[in-house]
């Protein structure tokens, strides 16, 4: 009996991630585990390699599994590569914009700031620029609610009154918007911009 559930381990081993991620919907745990065990580590590396924060970045990818299993029987993931990888990308920028990194990040960044201002200036110029430039390629009325929203501070119910709009379209045209400008500017300089500009704030 034992040398069945051994097979069957090493078999479910080599299955696909669409074969796992099929298997955890009727509560596989050995399934869970293989893909727990399959991404954990390269999922912390990544979050680590970013935050520099060991307890943080375990906490996330704790977190990320935990909603993976929790979320089991309703996700429909079709690339579980990338849905884990875009889940820690996500949770890392979170917890950068909201503050919630150790003071070792925080300090190497003011010795980066400290030691290379002028290159820190001219990056984030460049960047102000790509976003300048990916702003002027929005629909003329998502560019004017954008820069209402990001650069003038107003919220979507000071844009809904000034533009006779309701909030709901304000807020599809701030989405529609920020894909954009990602699609525009790429990952990297989406995820830089959003960082150096505050662009998630209402």
């Amino acid at each position: 009996m034992i040398k069945i559930k051994l097979m069957q381990s090493e078999i479910k081993n080599l299955w696909s991630d669409q074969d796992l991620l099929k298997a955890i919907k009727k509560e596989d745990r050995a399934a869970f585990e293989i893909i727990y065990n399959k991404y954990w580590s390269r999922l912390y590396l990544s979050a680590y390699n970013i935050l520099r924060d060991k307890q943080r970045s375990e906490d996330i990818i704790q977190e990320i599994f935990v909603h993976l299993w929790l979320k089991r029987s309703t996700s429909n993931i079709e690339n579980l590569n990338g849905y884990l990888y875009s889940a820690v990308r996500y949770q890392v920028f979170k917890a950068i914009r909201d503050g919630k990194v150790r003071t070792g990040l925080s300090e190497q960044l003011k010795m980066i700031n400290s030691h290379c201002a002028i290159e820190s200036i001219l990056i984030e110029k460049d960047i102000n620029k790509r976003l300048d430039e990916s702003i002027a390629l929005l629909p003329r009325k998502c560019k004017e609610i954008f820069i209402l929203s990001r650069k003038e501070h107003l919220t979507a119910s000071q844009i809904s009154s000034r533009l006779n709009l309701s909030q709901k379209t304000i807020e599809n045209q701030l989405t529609i918007a920020l894909r954009r400008i990602r699609e525009n500017m790429g990952d990297l300089l989406f995820w830089a911009a959003i960082t150096l500009f505050n662009l998630w704030n209402k």
